[in-house]
């Protein structure tokens, strides 16, 4: 099939075949970063000061506000992306955007639980906290740029 210009259109066969590549890019896409967040998790982490005292590393836990820790960046911006990696694996669903954010926080959640008998790691609801806010905050910014994405779309339509 061509169109009035002489270029070939693609057939349904095509645009299949290209949305099962997307699919599979977006899940890998998902699913490196769900096993980066996994490693991350559960790989030791020094609980003192590389350098006894006074060094770097306690010049960085000094100048944290008060009440951030020194993970909370890692665990808002890991589940922040987890979740917009999330939202085109369950395009096509109602409420796809929701089940992301679901997923991402229930991941969270689960890695929290494989911490607690590790022994040199710990559950902590403060940090299924964060990562469910991280995870909330991607799951809304992932919907936004989808909706301005297809408004613009629209817009060039016309």
């Amino acid at each position: 099939m061509s169109d009035p210009n002489g270029r070939s259109r693609p057939t349904r066969r095509d645009r299949g075949i290209r949305r099962d590549r997307e699919i599979r890019r977006d899940r890998a896409r998902a699913l490196a970063v769900s096993l980066a967040l996994f490693v991350g998790s559960v790989v030791p982490v020094p609980l003192e000061s590389p350098g006894g005292g006074g060094g770097a590393f306690d010049r960085i836990l000094d100048a944290l506000p008060a009440g951030v820790g020194l993970t909370d960046p890692f665990h808002l911006v890991g589940y922040a992306v987890l979740a917009v990696l999330l939202v085109p694996v369950t395009r096509g669903r109602r409420l796809g955007g929701v089940l992301a954010v679901v997923g991402a926080v229930a991941f969270g959640f689960g890695i929290e639980l494989v911490q607690a008998p590790i022994p040199w790691r710990s559950f902590a609801w403060r940090d299924a906290g964060v990562n469910a806010v991280g995870a909330m905050g991607g799951g809304v910014i992932a919907v936004v740029r989808r909706s301005v994405s297809s408004t613009n779309d629209r817009d060039g339509d016309r």
